[in-house]
């Protein structure tokens, strides 16, 4: 009798091509990436990368004492005034405003290769699709449009109910996010989703969606850190564009005012080492390896506890 096989059953399949930038890493950060995130066939590769990246060091720690205060030399400069007009109509959404409400901002031109840049990879099948979208030679009013206008396409999200009061929504774009959750005044349209019966008094509602559109950045004293965008500024550098407008957000108190960390960096590296990473090292080309790492999509759960009790009144 012939004895049957067990069968092989691919498992973690799908990939995206993404650039890491392993020289600014640590050796157990790097390990635990390619680990973690990369296809098994890419760790097999382990020992070379590692060694590629030890000849970093040396060059890593020689550029960060050579360009101790290049951050802050950073060119900051106005959008030409021909651009008022757009520029008022932005800041004047109401999207826009409820986004941006937390810090004084202004609209500038700034630098891309000086930008402090919290992230160490990039998905370059985004990029791509992306560049496809972009022009060539992207003219002012066009990069107006692609980087600090409200409104731009996503990718959909979809949702589905696992369980009474439990929610799910998911999206390939990991900018996918809760909104939070308020009281709402009860309107005659309400009413239709008061599907259990009884006599509605208030309603919860909840945003599930994405963050806002505009790329900007967070500026404390002259060191300005890329804070939303990241691939839309890799994309645009990559076509050439050295600056670019971006919405700054002025950070006055950085102890009270600065968030802990951004894209994973705590903001003592960001702010306090004298060359933290910039957005120019990732096109040192030594600098950076690629890897087929697996592709995800990125769940929001939204669930809807209810405690009842009778109490003493």
């Amino acid at each position: 009798m012939k004895e049957e096989s067990t069968p092989m059953i691919p498992v973690a399949t799908h990939s995206f091509n993404q650039k890491y930038l392993y020289a600014f890493a640590g050796q157990a950060e790097i390990v635990n990436h390619i680990r973690t995130q990369a296809l098994e066939e890419e760790a097999k590769r382990l020992p070379d990368i590692l060694a590629a990246w030890e000849k970093q060091r040396r060059r890593v720690a020689d550029l960060m004492n050579v360009e101790i205060g290049v951050p802050e030399q950073i060119r900051i400069q106005e959008i030409p005034k021909e651009c008022n007009s757009r520029i008022s109509n932005i800041g004047n959404d109401e999207l826009f405003k409820k986004t941006f409400g937390n810090y004084p901002i202004s609209f500038r031109m700034v630098e891309i290769d000086k930008l402090v840049a919290a992230q160490r990879t990039v998905n370059l099948d985004y990029v791509d699709r992306l560049k496809k979208n972009y022009p060539n030679k992207p003219h002012l009013e066009q990069l107006i449009e692609i980087c600090i206008s409200p409104n731009r396409s996503m990718d959909p999200i979809q949702h589905l109910e696992v369980a009474p009061n439990t929610h799910v929504f998911s999206s390939p774009n990991s900018d996918i996010r809760f909104l939070g959750a308020f009281v709402k005044h009860l309107t005659k349209e309400d009413m239709e989703y008061a599907v259990h019966g009884g006599l509605p008094a208030a309603a919860v509602i909840t945003f599930v969606g994405y963050g806002g559109a505009p790329i900007n950045v967070l500026q404390a004293g002259s060191r300005v850190v890329l804070n939303n965008g990241f691939h839309r500024v890799f994309a645009l550098r990559s076509l050439g564009i050295e600056s670019i407008p971006v919405v700054i957000q002025h950070v006055t108190n950085v102890q009270l005012e600065f968030p802990p960390q951004v894209a994973g960096l705590p903001k003592e590296y960001l702010l306090g080492v004298p060359r933290p990473v910039l957005m120019k090292d990732f096109f040192e080309p030594e600098f950076s390896i690629t890897l087929k790492v697996r592709e995800r999509i990125k769940m929001v759960t939204v669930g809807i506890g209810v405690n009842q009790h009778e109490i003493p009144s």
